[in-house]
């Protein structure tokens, strides 16, 4: 932008620069001036606000350029200055509000002037627009600007409440580290006493409200402020046409960033308002507005998930009228299932007391759920074994009173096969049957097994989409978790969108099937390493479910996982997985949780180096979560040999048609960083950077060029330091947070094992011969094996490799022998050992 305007101002005439407030145009003019003095030119930068505008200008030499900020402020004189100097030949910047928009109409012809040529050869206005800014340019200032973490939830927030407006962002970043956001499950500012906050915004905001603004329009504002952004004459129907008005003329209810037919209020300017009225004036302005959007509900179309809060929270002090009640009971009904689906028992408990005074009922299975999450597993049982015959439900509500058993079970004391059917009397038919069993190997966490084949056919089968999908999920699930590609050959996007073809025609009853079938998804785009190919069509996904703003949230944290992860940034993993636990669905089967839990204890150990993948520790770590945590995070040296039994990352055979990419690039890197072949690695580096991989390509790039630097190969280790520029400019592109040089160290060396042996007995001050012959090989083998161990440890010669070995364990053959210290032993074998 710097560039483009001071190219620009090389030639005569009027340049706008046009940005809303906040929108960075002052910074922009500072940035501008700076550029044109370095390069040699005069200027003169003012701002129209400044009594001597119009002295400094006319005083400055025909030949310097003049930058005039926040001109909409300019008075008929100043502006007429400007037409003069412009006629004579000058270049003129004036960074403007983005509508043009005055105060004064007296000053409209003076600016008509400014603005329109005269003459045919005048140089014409060129305007130049300040756009908002994307979410990755609020990711990378927001890393910038930060001083502590920030989590997903959080910077999602902070792109919304900013409006694209970079200092609106940096003031909204320093309103969060004060404890001030409020970030899910929509974004909002807890209250803020404006005089000890510091934020300009919210300054100007108080002023504006004490100075132009009746306290019916403050109360406006405020409530437009927590509902989505809407056409003007939407908000009018709202909080009426002459409030809407006198925000529009006050710049208060402005265009949203995205859709100029659309506006809102930013919640900047809400919080900064929100002091100078009585509560009372806001409770009657939000209760007008709350009656207006329950007749959307009562058409039939559902409110927006924040909408539907809103009116759940607004106590309606006057008459409701009577064909409103259906609407805002099943209005109280939804909200609060929504929050009982998330486990937020206390809030959905007062929502149901709520409702109940307009009529809002529970189902037989939602008053078992809302027992569950309130009261525990058993109370969820007994409301479930007390539905009376007559109510047994039909097919779709049998089915979820399967699921929701099978798993209550599962949580409470009683033995699986100890509990009672659900809606006693029901008819109980193959389908049903086959339910219950697949529900069943849900909510146990032992191998599948035997299974395999039953839940194939179910798959591929059942009348239910809802359990042949999930069905098909448990299969691909326990191939995951062994580092094997699914069964299923589609890609992830394909079935994120069978999954989204099921959840829109899906019965309400199933809405934690649906819930359990979503995660299960994205954890399985997670384990494929598809999390950013896969992103879209997971949001979209979670449209077509009921509470779809709590979705996203937990989606999102798993989102930021994925990518710090790609990253090898295990800190950030472990804070993000953390919050995604935190925020997931309530009713999730056990084998899922159980996978959840597993993948964080792995995220864990890797992010605080509890790690012992060898098997010479207490603890014997060696799942494949683990592993390829250990991969990313550049411990290649830890990766032990007892993995060769999920047939993942070491010479055991590996059925590459099954293998999952990331098993079968970090085989080959392993295996290239053993051989300390540098042009393997630079393979090795392309695919993981096409993969998206950022932090194993860099560790596969670095070991290659630590190799080409031992060979003093000068022009590989300048290609080496090209490859590494141009990844991490590729990676900051989608993870503002990654450094090269921030990775940990990763020098990994292995030797073979009879490289090892060699080593040994070289330290041992044995002769070639003599190695030769205990090794039972040839003296020029031996001399190989020397060369090979001399170039892995960067030894000089043989009396350095020696004392290397003498130092330190050299990685090898000890690494293939079982370890025998850990089996329990008897007496009897102790003495016949002896």
């Amino acid at each position: 932008m710097v560039a483009h305007l001071v190219d620009e101002l090389g030639a005569p005439g009027t340049i706008v620069l046009a940005g809303g407030h906040g929108s960075g145009r002052s910074h922009i003019m500072r940035a501008v001036a700076s550029a044109l003095q370095t390069a040699g030119r005069p200027v003169l930068r003012c701002s129209a606000r400044e009594p001597q505008a119009r002295d400094s200008i006319e005083h400055e030499p025909p030949g310097h350029v003049v930058l005039v900020d926040d001109a909409e402020h300019a008075a008929p004189e100043l502006i007429l200055s400007l037409i003069d100097r412009i006629r004579n030949g000058a270049s003129v910047l004036c960074a403007v509000a983005a509508d043009l928009s005055t105060d004064d109409e007296h000053r409209a012809a003076e600016w008509a002037k400014l603005l329109t040529p005269e003459h045919d050869d005048a140089p014409v206005t060129r305007y130049v627009h300040l756009n908002p800014l994307t979410l990755p340019e609020t990711l990378q200032i927001a890393v910038e600007v930060a001083t502590t973490p920030l989590d997903s939830s959080v910077l999602a927030a902070l792109h919304s409440m900013s409006w694209g407006r970079p200092a609106w962002l940096i003031e909204v970043i320093r309103l969060a580290a004060q404890g001030a956001v409020i970030a899910t499950p929509w974004p909002r500012l807890a209250p803020t006493q404006i005089s000890e906050s510091g934020i300009p915004t919210l300054e100007f905001a108080h002023a504006l409200a004490q100075r132009s603004l009746t306290d019916a329009e403050i109360a406006a504002a405020t409530t437009l402020a927590q509902l989505e952004p809407r056409t003007l004459f939407g908000h009018e129907d709202l909080v009426g046409s002459a409030a809407v008005a006198s925000l529009v003329a006050h710049g208060v209810l402005i265009q949203t960033p995205t859709d100029p037919t659309t506006y809102g209020v930013p919640e900047l300017f809400a919080a900064g308002m929100r002091v100078r009225t009585k509560a009372d004036i806001v409770a009657s302005a939000e209760q007008r507005a709350a009656r207006t959007l329950l007749l959307q509900e009562s058409l039939g179309v559902p409110l927006s998930d924040r909408e539907a809060h809103f009116c759940t929270t607004i106590t309606d002090g006057g008459e409701i009228h009577q064909q409103l009640d259906p609407a805002r009971a099943d209005l109280f009904r939804r909200v609060a299932l929504d929050a009982l689906s998330f486990g937020a028992g206390t809030e959905c408990r007062d929502l149901l007391v709520r409702g109940a005074g307009f009529g809002a009922t529970l189902d037989p299975l939602d008053r078992a759920r809302a027992a569950t999450v309130m009261h525990g597993a058993l109370a969820g049982l007994r409301s479930l074994n007390a539905v009376p015959e007559h109510a047994s439900g039909t097919a779709s509500q049998r089915i979820a009173a399967i699921a929701l058993t099978s798993q209550i079970t599962a949580e409470s004391p009683i033995p699986q096969q100890a509990r009672t059917g659900a809606f006693p009397g029901a008819d109980t038919g193959a389908s049903e049957r086959d339910a219950r069993f697949v529900f069943a190997r849900w909510n146990e966490t032992g191998p599948v097994g035997s299974d395999t084949e039953a839940l194939h056919r179910i798959a591929t089968t059942h009348p239910a989409r809802e359990v042949a999908l999930l069905a098909g999920q448990l299969i691909d699930l326990e191939n995951i978790k062994r580092g094997r590609r699914p069964s299923d050959p589609a890609s992830c996007t394909e079935r994120i969108a069978r999954v989204t073809d099921i959840a829109v025609s899906s019965q309400p009853e199933l809405r934690d099937l649906l819930s359990a079938a979503i995660v299960t998804e994205a954890m399985l785009a997670l384990y494929l390493g598809d999390t950013d190919g896969s992103d879209v069509a997971l949001y979209a996904l979670t449209e077509s479910l009921p509470a779809s703003t709590r979705h996203r949230v937990w989606l999102g944290h798993l989102g930021a996982v994925g990518q710090a992860i790609a990253s090898g940034d295990m800190a950030r993993a472990l804070r993000e997985w953390e919050l995604f636990e935190a925020r997931l669905p309530r009713f999730l089967p056990v084998r899922l949780s159980a996978l959840i839990r597993d993948t964080g204890s792995a995220i864990l150990r890797t992010a605080t180096g509890h790690v012992d993948l060898d098997g010479n520790g207490e603890d014997i770590v060696d799942d494949f979560p683990t592993q390829v945590l250990a991969y990313f995070s550049g411990r290649l040296d830890r990766i032990g040999s007892r993995v060769r039994r999920y047939d993942h990352l070491h010479e055991s055979p590996l059925d590459t048609s099954r293998a999952l990419d990331i098993a079968k690039l970090a085989r080959a890197h392993v295996q290239a960083a053993n051989e300390q072949h540098p042009v393997a690695l630079l393979q090795c580096a392309d695919a993981l950077t096409e993969a998206g991989f950022w932090a194993p390509a860099a560790f596969a790039l670095r070991a290659a060029k630590r190799i080409f630097m031992r060979r003093r190969a000068t022009g590989s280790v300048n290609r080496c330091d090209t490859k590494l520029a141009e990844l991490e400019a590729a990676a900051r592109r989608v993870d503002p947070w990654f450094r090269v040089d921030l990775l940990p160290a990763s020098e990994h060396v292995r030797l073979t094992p009879r490289e090892s042996a060699t080593a040994r007995l070289v330290a041992e001050g044995l002769s070639n011969k003599a190695i030769a012959s205990r090794l039972r090989c040839s003296v020029r083998t031996v001399e190989s094996h020397i060369a090979h161990a001399r170039a892995k440890l960067s030894a000089g010669d043989r009396g350095e490799l020696a004392a290397l070995v003498r130092q330190a364990q050299v990685p090898g053959e000890e690494r293939e022998r079982p370890d025998l210290r850990r089996q329990r032993l008897d007496s009897r074998l102790i003495d016949s050992m002896r």
